[in-house]
């Protein structure tokens, strides 16, 4: 291409292989907000090439390598560096040794010059994306090619209907035998697609690789393609608004389908039961309750929720391991048990049978079967969750307060989400300000300014957090004598003027101590 024609391949030589499939630019940087605004949504939207001039970061390395790192997680399969010399001074080597690392292609634009332009580089990457996509011809190697490369965890057949409806620029969904829709992906993505409320508009369906069907606005037609060969007499719906789809597009793109369904869901009452889990975690009603109606579950039955997050050094392993020794440690305990991985962490509702051991014993079961197993997790348990509303607003919680509940209880493999809330509402009033710290903080004051009050604040640190309001345990993390322990709470007892653990008071003084870990004050 012109545009690129002085640009050098400076690293990642081993991802020239990747198919690309849109271009587009990034110029804000911090890589938490790049992970949690863009790609922790359970959507795969890679086999993009990136352009940056890191505008924002252009001497920050590791910053600079951090975003790298995300791009590639998330399927991106290069980037165009622009403005080196300018903005930023150079392309350090670490750079250089991480593309080639993770063979993600690393493009630098020649050096020293202000006068590049993105718009050149976008508008030709473009032209040849949209010339190949014209043959349907490649559309079945080039969407099964991309799937295959992307991480096991993202090979489904969602993501095969993402990559169809962007290829086709048309609505996809997946139909069952019995009529009902398994999953849909709307195009363009922000339109409010309902196939069931468009199916039964339908006076009678297409015929199967028939004419497609007018649905009654004059714009939109349905398309009607079977898929031989697959659990429960499959069926792709296509729904293309304007231009008419060839019939030998739509013959590709349910093959496309057939083999990705025969590839990556041969257990596919497994997968639509992921589907079931991320139906429920996005608080979706309508696919929840059409999912549930098919494997008759009792979704209103479900009041508890676990989330069990792996260590990001045993990835593939986890994923591999973690669900069926949960499955074969809970099902003999549960009336309903719906569990599958979710943004990489596994997440398990349940209801419990009357008989079954309470939740705790059972809680305590799980963490110390992964433990056997050699796999580091943490787990969250959370009840009372009586609306899909709430299981949403829960999840949400235990993603954004993890890190800070392990600050506040440091060496635990296991937390509440009543703990995840008070870490969460901790973090709250760090964001407000020094004023409402201090005023948090205010309860440990007095003992802060006795001769002793560091070593009084740990002790008692230790005695609410860790230790659950116990002696002996506190003692037991302190190394110390249970009477040293006793001495110290006395102190403090008289410093504050009431026992340590005197309720109403205590609620005051816990999170005192929680906000001062926190903020390792």
């Amino acid at each position: 291409m012109p545009s690129l024609r002085s640009a050098r391949l400076a690293a990642g030589r081993g991802g020239l292989n990747k198919l690309v499939s849109s271009i587009s630019v990034l110029e804000y940087a911090d890589p938490n907000i790049l992970q949690d605004a863009l790609f922790r949504n359970n959507e795969f939207y890679g086999s993009e090439i990136v352009i940056t001039g890191f505008m924002n970061i252009p001497k920050d390395v590791e910053a600079q390598c951090a975003n790298i790192r995300r791009l590639a997680e998330a399927g991106e399969v290069g980037l165009i560096l622009f403005y080196v010399g300018v903005f930023m001074p150079r392309v350090d080597q670490a750079l250089l040794d991480l593309a080639d690392e993770l063979d993600f292609a690393l493009i630098v634009m020649p050096e020293n010059r202000m006068d590049q332009r993105y718009s050149e580089v976008i508008c030709e990457v473009m032209e040849a994306i949209f010339k190949d996509q014209n043959s349907a011809a490649s559309l079945v190697g080039d969407i099964l090619g991309r799937v295959s490369l992307l991480p096991e965890h993202q090979r489904t057949l969602d993501t095969v209907l993402r990559l169809l409806s962007d290829r086709t620029r048309a609505s996809a969904a997946l139909m069952d035998q019995a009529g009902h829709v398994l999953s849909a992906i709307p195009w363009p993505r922000t339109m409010g697609l309902r196939p069931e409320e468009v199916l039964a508009a339908l006076p009678v369906l297409p015929e199967p690789w028939g004419p497609p069907v007018d649905i009654g606005d004059g714009r939109r037609r349905l398309y009607r393609c079977p898929l031989p060969e697959t659990a429960s007499g499959m069926e792709l719906l296509l729904l293309k608004e304007g231009e008419l789809l060839p019939p030998e597009l739509t013959r590709q793109a349910a093959e496309v389908v057939r083999l990705a369904v025969n590839l990556w869901s041969q257990d596919h009452d497994r997968v639509v039961m992921g589907e079931l889990v991320r139906a429920i975690l996005r608080d979706e009603p309508l696919k929840m309750r059409r999912l549930a109606d098919i494997f008759r579950v009792d979704v209103a039955s479900i009041h508890t929720m676990w989330v069990v997050h792996g260590s990001g050094a045993q990835g593939e392993r986890f994923r591999r391991e973690a669900l069926p020794l949960a499955l074969d440690l809970l099902s003999h305990h549960c009336d309903t048990l719906v569990a599958d991985y979710y943004e990489g962490e596994l997440v398990i509702f349940m209801d419990w049978s009357p008989s079954a051991a309470g939740p705790e014993v059972m809680a305590g079961a799980l963490e110390e079967q992964l433990q056997a197993a050699g796999l580091a997790a943490v787990l969250t348990t959370g009840q009372d969750l009586l609306t899909t509303a709430d299981v949403r607003k829960a999840y949400l919680t235990v993603q954004s307060a993890r890190e800070d509940a392990a600050r506040i209880w440091p060496d635990r493999g296991r937390y509440t989400l009543q703990e995840m809330d008070f870490a969460k509402t901790c973090r709250e009033t760090v964001d407000r300000g020094e004023e409402a710290v201090q005023r948090a903080l205010a309860p440990l004051a007095p003992v802060r300014q006795l001769r002793e009050g560091g070593e009084l604040v740990h002790t008692l640190q230790t005695y609410l957090l860790d230790g659950n309001g116990g002696v002996v345990p506190t003692a037991a993390r302190l190394f110390l004598h249970k009477n040293t322990v006793k001495y110290r709470l006395q102190r403090i007892h008289a410093c504050l003027g009431h026992p340590v653990d005197k309720l109403p008071e205590v609620i005051a003084l816990y999170t005192a101590c929680g906000l001062a870990r926190l903020l390792n004050a």
